[in-house]
């Protein structure tokens, strides 16, 4: 076994090519299993241990990974033996003490950088180590499939198995656009069962552990529990002696200049947009002494080095960063999302004062102490805790030592480190946890299959170029055309006046999209006069220029033909969106549009273009038709409860929740288009036979339905958009606006009656386009509150 050990990590090239190791294979650096006999008594001894640590990306430098190798470097010293299974490095070499999984890498829109890879299997060559390795202890980091396939090797060779949480991926999701509203809830369910398979999980800190509680990570019913286990720095190597004035005169600052710190990735979950929008501002009001340093990389530093005053200096070394840390004044820390917060503790054990949000460092900085923690989402609490800090030298310093002192006191490296060899030492010195195996293989492998067949095929074509896509869609739409082009709706002559309600309906979403464009710029003026002048346009556009195409567009052609044409709309929001506000428009985005695009052109094409008329006592009487009164029920109750969510806010509900609230209330009540529909109808029949009609109550009462949901849905709309970025609340604004409108139709109009089978068949098919589009939509960067947002108690 050994020899096939050796030539299967000799064929993958496997070896070491570090300087400070001979040149070996991997397997030889795996001990022999008569090695390390039990201590006195069957109990394991440290000198003794073997621990197996399975995690994810153990090349990439961050978070996880330097706790990790804290973990290492402290078993190592006290005599253990540590065996990291892990996916491979770009390159394919593998560090000493190291076996690789079979992996895939992570999209970018997941971590925002592409060097993370996701396990899928564990593989032969991982499972032949763990066998000849005969570890006293299973440790999983990352609730990846290979960790989960290690997880059961091990139970099945009842070898104890433990883990440690260390990155919020569920809350990752709520970043991913769309579509995170259905791959969340999977998620989080994923996750959830991989734990409760563990036994004992441990977290870095109580605040984390109520909060896993609160999510369901912990259950009695499975009988795992989690425990705290903090995290350390290394009080020498991060310290405010490091501080090099050589430094920051290369730099261009200058001893009076206030130098704000960013450290980490650069990527949407860790709220970038407050350091941009904070620095933006602070350059502006102190352009001669505010300065900022941005370390990291990821999609986000390009735009945030790009502000006046910050510098970026990249992705450093573990020698040069502790220089930076000191070198710098103040340490600014929005993530929304950290487990612990390593870098607040080294800005701490590096003399900085700490601004943080407070649901992540509250454990680590005490506002008024030690830094700012701020409450909520709101960046002006950054902005103030910042000018408060710039303002007062002693008080900027003190802060920085207090901090130092509380690391020193609390976290020193070691001593954390040992907690953990020592829970080692416990976990392999007790039976291994047996969990519920059965019910959580029924459980997490249809979970499984439903998150990895959908990531793959996600995978494979975010691969491909727009020209390609186009060349999809255009076979897909010749094929569809080809099987159900000839069904014909009817026998009469052909009328063609579709084609004009089509182009109205067309122009009616410019205006419209062009009048939310405008709404969300309407909160970057401060300027009263400006604020009313872009308010007057919006409302033009979308009161009257809207509602004229629209309603015009109602009488040539079938409301359920021009539903789907309201989803243009984000086509045309994504180009203004880039023109007047600036917002990237992505590759992901193109391709999400062309299939937008694709699937309206098809339900022009396939949707009902014979056009029904309605005299006013038929319109009367098909409000009182049951199956209409049955969807009014509905939508009452979907609406009662979107305005309770976004009525009380993120008090209560996650950012994602309340985004999606504002989108569903603003876009059911704009999508009962079949008020706009019966008005034009009632228009027409009046200017045909009796203009009194248009004085009847049951007229008034339609004219004043049809203005109360237009206005309604469209403030709710614009009170959504000062807390959310457009192309991240329109979205879910127009798909609710899209389903509400076609089911009105079909339910009020009965226009399902005139569908065929083939008809129906390739107008869902085309919705379903649409909606796939619309699922891929990724918002150029994290939902952020403007200053505009009703100032509280920030500083907690």
């Amino acid at each position: 076994a050994r020899q096939v050990l050796l030539a299967g990590t000799e064929r993958q090239g496997l070896t070491s090519s570090n300087s400070c190791h001979p040149t070996r294979s991997v397997m030889d650096s795996v001990v022999d299993i008569n090695e390390g006999k039990a201590g006195v008594g069957g109990k394991v001894q440290v000198k003794d241990l073997r621990v197996v640590i399975a995690t994810a990306c153990f090349h990439v430098v961050d978070g996880v990974t330097i706790t990790l190798r804290k973990i290492i470097r402290r078993l190592k010293a006290r005599g253990a033996k540590v065996l990291v299974l892990t996916a491979p490095p770009p390159g394919g070499v593998a560090e000493p003490l190291t076996v690789h999984v079979e992996s895939v890498p992570l999209l970018s829109c997941c971590v925002g950088q592409g060097d993370y890879h996701m396990g899928v299997k564990a593989g032969e060559e991982a499972l032949l180590a763990m066998e000849k390795f005969q570890p006293h202890v299973v440790h999983c980091t990352t609730p990846d499939f290979a960790c989960y396939a290690i997880g059961v090797w091990a139970r099945e060779h009842n070898i104890p198995v433990m883990g440690t949480w260390h990155s919020n991926i569920h809350d990752y999701a709520l970043h991913w656009g769309t579509i995170s509203t259905v791959i969340r809830p999977l998620i989080v369910l994923y996750i959830q069962h991989f734990y409760y398979a563990l036994g004992t999980t441990y977290v870095p800190s109580e605040i984390m552990r109520k909060k896993m509680i609160k999510e369901g990570f912990e259950s009695k019913a499975h009988g795992n529990k989690l425990e705290v286990w903090g995290r350390g720095v290394d009080c020498d190597k991060f310290n405010p002696n490091k501080r090099d004035e050589a430094w920051r005169t290369r730099m261009g600052f200058s001893p009076d200049d206030v130098v704000v710190l960013w450290v980490g990735r650069c990527v949407v979950e860790k709220r970038p947009d407050v350091y941009i929008q904070v620095m933006r501002n602070l350059t502006k009001l102190y352009p001669q002494k505010v300065r900022g340093v941005v370390c990291g990389r990821g999609d986000f530093y390009k735009k945030m080095t790009s502000i006046p005053n910050v510098q970026g200096v990249g992705w450093l070394t573990a020698e040069e960063l502790p220089r930076v840390y000191a070198s710098c004044d103040i340490l600014c820390f929005p993530s929304r999302v950290e487990t612990f917060g390593n870098v607040t503790l080294e800005g701490m054990a590096s003399g900085l004062p700490v601004i943080a949000a407070d649901c992540c460092s509250s454990h680590l900085v005490e506002s008024g102490h030690n830094g700012y923690a701020i409450k909520g989402m709101d960046f002006s609490g950054y902005q103030e805790a910042i000018v408060t800090l710039m303002e007062d030298k002693k008080l900027r310093q003190q802060m920085g030592i207090n901090g130092r002192k509380r690391a020193v006191r609390d976290f020193e490296v070691d001593a954390v480190m040992d907690q953990m060899v020592e829970h080692y030492i416990e976990v392999a010195n007790n039976p291994p946890f047996k969990p519920k195996a059965f019910i959580l293989n029924v459980i997490l492998f249809p979970i499984a299959m439903l998150l990895w067949w959908p990531y793959m095929g996600i995978y494979q074509a975010g691969r491909l170029g727009p020209k390609e896509w186009v060349g999809i869609l255009m076979f897909v739409f010749v094929m569809v055309v080809y099987l159900y082009g000839g069904d014909e709706q009817n026998e009469g002559p052909t009328d063609y006046s579709w084609i004009i309600g089509v182009c109205l309906a067309t122009g009616a979403q410019l205006s419209g999209a062009l009048a939310k464009v405008l709404f969300k710029s309407y909160w970057q003026y401060k300027v009263r006069w400006k604020q009313l002048a872009i308010s007057a346009v919006s409302y033009v556009c979308i009161i009257i220029i809207n509602p004229i195409m629209g309603l015009s567009a109602y009488s040539f052609a079938a409301q359920s033909l021009l539903a789907p044409l309201s989803i243009l709309n984000l086509v045309w929001n994504a180009v203004l969106a880039s023109l007047i506000l600036k917002e990237k428009l992505s590759k992901a985005n193109m391709v999400a549009y062309l299939l937008i695009c694709s699937g309206c052109c098809m339900t022009s094409y396939f949707g009902i273009h014979e056009h029904k008329s309605f005299t006013y006592d038929e319109l009367m009487g098909l409000f009182l038709e049951p199956m209409f009164l049955v969807f009014l029920v509905v939508e009452a109750i979907v609406a009662t409860v979107g305005a309770n969510i976004a009525w009380v806010g993120e008090k209560q509900y996650p950012p994602w929740v309340v985004r999606i609230a504002y989108g569903c209330l603003g876009g059911m009540l704009g999508g009962n288009q079949f008020l706009s529909k019966s008005l034009s109808e009632m228009i027409s029949t009046a200017l045909k036979t009796d203009v009194a009609i248009i004085l009847r109550p049951g007229s008034l009462m339609l004219i004043a339905g049809t203005v109360f949901v237009l206005i309604s849905g469209l403030r709710m709309l614009q009170k959504g958009l000062k807390f959310y970025t457009a192309m991240s609340l329109v979205p879910i604004y127009q798909g609710f606006f899209t389903i509400t409108m076609v089911a009105s139709a079909l339910v009020f109009f009965k226009e399902y009656e005139q569908f065929t089978a083939n008809m129906a068949q390739a107008y869902t098919f085309a919705l379903l386009l649409i909606f796939g589009g619309i699922s891929q939509l990724q918002p150029p960067e994290t939902d952020v509150e403007l200053e505009t947002r009703k100032q509280g108690d920030h500083m907690a």
